[in-house]
């Protein structure tokens, strides 16, 4: 789709002006080095910016070059991931540094087209990367500015797929210019994030609302013209605690296939989703059986959480259990351990598991377990 240019230009000064006076200082921002600007843009796929900062600086030091990273083990990159959530994307980023070392000579790669061959990335991040790293005129187009762009060219339909995406992408093409395209990009997403919201924009602040075809005819809540959520899913979780002396067990998940999915690759108490009709008592104790093998007999509840993943919200119970015999077998993990107080914490957890997991060392009447 083609931008008049007077349109586009004007559009692009409005814009630039009010980023340099309102932009937020994040520190991705303020990188210089691609490898730091690829690493935050992977960790922003799926939050928000504030809730990355402290994340986004805990990794880097960890990691602070593409070498540092690709020759980590898996586990302690998700050790520096978690409670960021989403861990595919540890395992994307770790799984690109190694690409990058063995064919772009340890260097992020400079265009859209070799940054989308990487695991992980799309053709928002590659552009993100591209114009923010290496000054590349490539465009963006994630929910934030698909939210600006759908009202101020009112673009009708589904933006996330078919023609409208199509056209969302031609639009944001056709826009970005070769000149600070870095900025603009910012500033485009930066719009999205703190005046043109999904419910109640603030147009009275809004730099380019004279442009704004929804602002126009009064029809910014019309846009974008996304469908409804699918509903979500309710489920229960079981978690067994089983204690062998002053040790507990800990699996591992698997990396892929069938229930690997989901928290691939982190560590857990053993657990399993409640069967209907079946006592919590009764999943712990197929929890450690089914996962590795192990025999135990439930001697008590000691907390639940609820959390969501995805379009799943799960209630998760955990269970005290007594260790009865059987040796550790990966049935349906891919390791498993026996930790004890001390040393359970230097093991990558999800965050469900990891406050669970609190739970039973909070509650007194349990104590005695540990002692």
């Amino acid at each position: 789709m083609s931008v008049d240019s007077g349109v586009a230009a004007s559009f692009q000064q409005k814009l630039l002006a009010w980023f340099q006076r309102e932009k937020r200082d994040l520190p991705w921002r303020r990188a210089t080095d691609p490898f730091h600007i690829f690493a935050a843009e992977i960790m922003l796929q799926q939050t928000q910016s504030a809730t990355a900062v402290p994340y986004y600086e805990r990794f880097l030091k960890r990691f602070p070059d593409i070498q540092t990273l690709a020759e980590s083990p898996l586990d302690e990159v998700y050790q520096q991931w978690q409670g960021l959530g989403y861990y595919s994307r540890a395992r994307r980023l770790h799984d690109a540094a190694k690409i990058m070392m063995d064919r772009f000579d340890g260097q992020v790669p400079d265009t859209a087209e070799e940054l989308m061959s990487l695991p992980g990335v799309g053709r928002y991040t590659a552009g993100a990367v591209a114009s923010s790293a290496y000054q590349v005129a490539a465009p963006v187009v994630d929910g934030n500015v698909m939210r600006v762009l759908t009202r101020v060219f009112r673009v009708k339909g589904n933006p996330k797929t078919g023609a409208a995406n199509k056209r969302l992408w031609e639009i944001a093409e056709a826009l970005v210019p070769d000149e600070n395209p870095k900025d603009f990009n910012a500033a485009l997403m930066e719009l999205g994030s703190l005046v043109c919201s999904p419910r109640k924009p603030n147009c009275g602040g809004c730099p380019v609302s004279a442009h704004c075809g929804a602002f126009e005819h009064g029809e910014t809540d019309r846009f974008p013209e996304t469908p409804p959520r699918s509903k979500t899913t309710a489920l229960t979780h079981v978690s067994a605690m089983i204690m062998r002396g002053r040790r507990f067990l800990l699996t591992q998940r698997p990396d892929g296939g069938p229930g690997g999915k989901m928290w691939a690759g982190l560590w857990e108490l053993p657990r399993v989703e409640r069967g209907e009709g079946e006592t919590v008592e009764d999943a712990a104790e197929r929890a450690g059986l089914q996962v590795c093998g192990v025999r135990s007999r439930a001697v008590g509840s000691f907390g639940s959480l609820r959390h969501s993943v995805t379009r799943y919200r799960i209630h998760l119970h955990g269970v005290h259990a007594e260790w009865l015999g059987g040796d550790l077998e990966p049935l349906e993990c891919k390791s498993a351990v026996w930790t004890d107080s001390e040393s359970w914490s230097e093991y990558a957890l999800s965050s469900p598991q990891r406050r669970l997991i609190g739970k039973a060392f909070d509650n007194p009447s349990q104590n005695l377990l540990f002692s």
